[in-house]
């Protein structure tokens, strides 16, 4: 058994991979903490993903004290080639969710990662990561929009009956849910027109990925677990 953790800007995700699939995952929010898992004697590795350096140290110092060394994800040790002006800027997380697409759905591929940004991850037909797109994730936009706003009030992240709201909530609610929508479905669009490519696989993933997939009419795939799967993928390439 692999105990897979990648931590990110808000929240820890953490499972154990017991070599067919993940057991159930464990979110926290992001800091320092114990991470709970079963008998240390029946792991074999441990893999972290993290976008957060003084954390990375924390959780390598913290597994080594106990005993392992863990595999920490960067760039020049994830087995798939990263064909970008800069590869070390390449987040580990992105890393993981173009290797576990690619492994998973195969390619070309775009990953939306649904997180404190919003990413777009798209890997070629060759299976190489070619770059994307960062935008600010929904609710970041939708936090800074209501705290520089005096008379916005705090909203429940829905979608709304109706595009045309009738109160200051379902206003907010049709601008950032709907308008949120319309920006993956058009950044989608974009990306397949330059790759000059309209069949090319979907994948969501994080936070309101379960909310954008009710309401995204373009093919996809929703998968929760891609990033953990990339990270335990990459794992076992290291491994081979």
């Amino acid at each position: 058994m692999n105990l897979c953790i990648d931590i990110g800007n808000t929240s820890i995700a953490y499972s154990i991979w017991d070599g067919k699939q993940f057991a159930s995952i464990q979110r926290i929010a992001t800091g320092e903490h114990e991470i709970e898992f079963p008998n240390i004697n029946l792991l074999n590795s441990i893999a972290i993903s993290s976008v957060v350096p003084n954390l990375t140290n924390y959780y390598s110092n913290y597994f080594n004290e106990i005993g392992f060394q863990p595999f920490v994800v960067t760039y020049d040790n994830c087995k798939i080639n990263l064909d970008v002006d800069h590869p070390k800027e390449v987040g580990p997380d992105r890393i993981c969710n173009a290797f576990g697409a690619h492994k998973k759905y195969g390619s070309p591929c775009i990953v939306i990662d649904f997180g404190s940004a919003t990413t777009y991850d798209i890997i070629n037909e060759n299976g190489d990561f070619i770059g994307g797109a960062i935008a600010p994730g929904i609710d970041v936009s939708a936090n800074y929009l209501i705290k520089k706003a005096a008379l916005l009030n705090e909203t429940i992240f829905q979608f709304p009956k109706h595009v045309i709201g009738k109160n200051t909530n379902t206003n907010l609610q049709s601008g950032i849910m709907y308008g949120g929508l319309d920006s993956v479905h058009g950044m989608i669009n974009r990306i397949m027109n330059e790759m000059d490519n309209t069949a090319i696989k979907v994948v969501l993933t994080g936070g309101f990925s379960v909310l954008i997939s009710e309401h995204l009419e373009i093919k996809h795939v929703l998968d929760e677990t891609i990033t953990l799967y990339g990270l335990q993928s990459i794992l076992s390439a290291n491994h081979e």
